[in-house]
């Protein structure tokens, strides 16, 4: 299916959607769209999409609305009581805090406020040299009209998806995985996030086989959707960047029933955080990671793109599980990784689109 086909489909399933989990594949497909949009610099199909998310968000408010109103969802989407059987919450439905409250800010505007505001998005993208962030933004503060004309922007080519450093890859194999003593010489790793190939291609130079796969078509391995319940995607090693989103625990579920050996996920160091992700994940009865691998310098990662001389506030982190291993203390990378594990070719190979494959 092209693009432009799924972008028609969505817009009919938007119209008919009555469930949260319809709502939100709506809003995943829109995101893909919208990147799109932005990589061929087409401003009436980044406008059409924008718009088109944000009717599906002002949508899984309503629905959101409907089921507190009914009962079936704790207000607020906080902690179940221990007697409340009856009530899911937010993140038993699979929508997380900042998106449901930026939703419910949505479907509380009167229709002719919300029109006028999607009106001003649409006209900010496809007049200007700069394209919006949010008009409601993660925390449900809502900017109207005219806050949006002369709004928070970024630039034309930004995507919304961050590459990983090659160097931060190596630094899992070269330095995590030995201090793990873990030999990958003779093993299979597969990427089912590969977006670009940033991670896969570093992968090319340890593993034995390398499989890469992602949603989307990024013209860097095979397109599948790996949540799919009839995928079977094995290998002795699952590694990824996973979606920034609620997807991220989905696919670390799904990747640690798949691998033979092993999970490794690079995230943001506030992955940690949260009473449901500790109750789910890092309780000690649950599959806390083996390994936490922080590391002592900052690891730059940039939207759409890797930057060889970009910079960041963010900490990263990899999390690793070995199977039938128990945890251990947490694991501090040497400040060595930019200087000493990044390849006089990176920036020649890894800031292309895709990334360039190296010759055997």
């Amino acid at each position: 299916m092209t693009l432009l086909a799924a972008y028609d489909r969505v817009r009919t399933m938007l119209a008919e959607a009555s469930q949260v989990s319809e709502v939100l594949e709506i809003r995943e497909q829109l995101e893909h769209v919208r990147l799109h949009a932005r990589q061929i610099r087409d401003r009436e199909l980044l406008a059409d999409a924008t718009v088109f998310q944000m009717r599906s968000e002002r949508r899984l408010g309503e629905i959101l609305d409907a089921l507190q109103l009914a009962g079936l969802v704790a207000s607020g989407g906080g902690r179940r009581k221990k007697d409340d059987t009856q009530r899911a919450t937010l993140d038993e439905i699979g929508v997380t805090k900042d998106l449901s409250s930026k939703a419910q800010k949505a479907a509380g505007l009167d229709l002719v406020a919300f029109d006028a505001l999607c009106q001003a998005v649409r006209d900010k993208i496809k007049g200007g040299r700069a394209i919006l962030v949010d008009p409601i933004d993660d925390k449900g503060v809502i900017h109207g009209a005219r806050s949006i004309m002369s709004g928070r922007v970024e630039p034309d080519d930004s995507l919304d998806y961050f590459p990983t450093a090659p160097c931060a890859t190596r630094a899992l194999v070269e330095i995590v995985f030995k201090h793990l003593k873990v030999s990958v010489s003779n093993a299979t790793a597969r990427e089912p996030a590969c977006g670009e190939g940033h991670i896969a291609e570093v992968l090319t130079e340890y593993f034995a086989q390398v499989f890469a796969s992602d949603v989307f078509d990024y013209g860097y391995g095979d397109v599948a959707d790996f949540l799919d319940e009839h995928t079977s995607q094995t290998a002795d090693w699952f590694i990824t960047n996973p979606p920034f989103d609620e997807k991220a625990e989905a696919f670390l579920t799904r990747m640690l029933a798949l691998a033979r050996v092993g999970v490794a996920m690079f995230v943001r160091l506030q992955w940690l955080e949260g009473e449901g992700r500790y109750e789910r994940i890092f309780d000690p009865d649950m599959t806390p990671p083996t390994l936490i691998a922080f590391f002592s310098e900052r690891i730059a990662l940039c939207k759409g793109r890797w930057d060889p001389e970009g910079g960041t506030a963010t900490a990263y982190i990899w999390l690793v599980w070995i199977k039938g291993h128990k945890p251990q203390a947490p694991f501090w990378i040497p400040p060595i990784v930019v200087d000493e594990l990044t390849k006089s070719d990176d920036a020649a190979r890894f800031t292309q689109h895709p990334v360039m494959r190296r010759v055997a």
